[in-house]
């Protein structure tokens, strides 16, 4: 993806330090965390732009557009991933049937830096021909600008989104059918966190496209989960829905309670002797869903369900018959149109 940088920037811009280590060193030269950062590390507004592997990331953008031309010329549409993004397929490609290949698209889930809206780049994106023949077209042209801006710039993805924008092909809003994040951090109730019976949420009756922020393990779950029900599917259902993932994935491992692991439960604060005296807060609030207790005895609750993720010191739990009352509420997706 970075063979197209010009080499006066890949032999002496300080991003590249990285990659001329690697090139020189080899891969023991490295260690994992200059790559990735620490793993329970959360990503700010300029995501880890301190971080070695960051610095390199923003430069792949337009240079892998290039290339992916190069190589696959003659595709109708293409489809841009990070390694931590898992992509049901079978749902991608039956999500692509209601757009137009021969126009030029640029679909993603958005996100504003500044003045520009462009598709993140985690949660995937998808290109269509035309529009990707238009931005190596200008790349060819303008390259040096392009590289000038980038090296300004913190996130490649934002690059993509400024020359496609320029070139007037605006983001195609695919939220909530691409997602930002992975399924134990959505929240699967509308702003006055109560279930929805009698209409359908879209993030909860829509189709599901993509996730971000997955492990390897995590990603070839929902790989097995689709594939389940693509052989064991209802005739009569034919997407996959966030309904799906939350009662597959999220929901069977919301158990009573689950050590070093936290579950995002931020709406009260108390302190707690234990994760028992926790349970009896939330459980004195009709409305408390889940709570977390961690070593300073910090007891939190929440009236949403999140699934969370593992934090070591932190213990959760879940009111398991509310977690279940919970899932038969809402709407039961009966006749859902799933957005375009």
């Amino acid at each position: 993806a970075l063979a197209d940088v010009s080499p006066s920037i890949t032999e002496h811009n300080s991003d590249f330090e990285l990659y001329r280590r690697l090139r020189k060193g080899g891969r023991s030269s490295l260690h994992p965390s200059q790559l990735a950062g620490p793993p329970d590390e959360i990503p700010n507004m300029s995501g880890k732009s301190e971080n070695p592997g960051w610095k390199l990331d923003k430069w792949k953008f337009l240079p892998m557009i290039n290339r992916t031309l190069q190589m696959r010329p003659d595709k109708q549409w293409y489809v841009f991933v990070e390694a931590d993004t898992c992509v049901l397929w079978s749902m991608l490609l039956r999500y692509l049937e209601s757009f137009d290949p021969t126009k030029p698209i640029y679909a993603g889930n958005p996100k504003l830096v500044g003045e520009v809206m462009f598709a993140h780049g985690g949660s995937g994106f998808v290109v269509s021909r035309p529009a990707l023949e238009s931005v190596v077209e200008h790349y060819a042209t303008r390259k040096k600008e392009i590289e000038s801006f980038t090296n300004e710039h913190w996130a490649g993805d934002c690059v993509l989104g400024k020359v496609l924008l320029y070139l007037g092909v605006s983001v195609t809003n695919v939220w909530p059918v691409f997602q930002r994040d992975y399924p134990g951090f959505l929240s699967y109730t509308p702003a006055d966190r109560r279930p929805v019976a009698s209409k359908s949420p879209r993030e909860w009756c829509g189709l599901t496209v993509s996730y971000h922020h997955m492990a390897p393990s995590e990603i070839e779950e929902l790989w097995h989960l689709e594939q389940d029900w693509l052989i064991n599917q209802n005739p009569g259902k034919k997407v996959l829905r966030h309904i799906d993932i939350f009662t597959k994935f999220a929901m069977p491992r919301m158990k009573s309670v689950k050590g070093n692991w936290d579950n995002l439960s931020e709406d009260r604060s108390m302190i707690a002797s234990s994760i028992d005296e926790c349970r009896h807060k939330c459980m004195a609030d009709p409305e408390c869903m889940q709570y977390s207790c961690d070593k300073d005895k910090l007891c939190k609750t929440h009236v949403h369900l999140r699934l969370g993720r593992a934090k070591p010191g932190v213990t959760s739990g879940w009111i398991r018959d509310r977690v279940v009352d919970f899932a038969q509420g809402m709407a039961s997706c009966e006749g859902a149109s799933w957005p375009t």
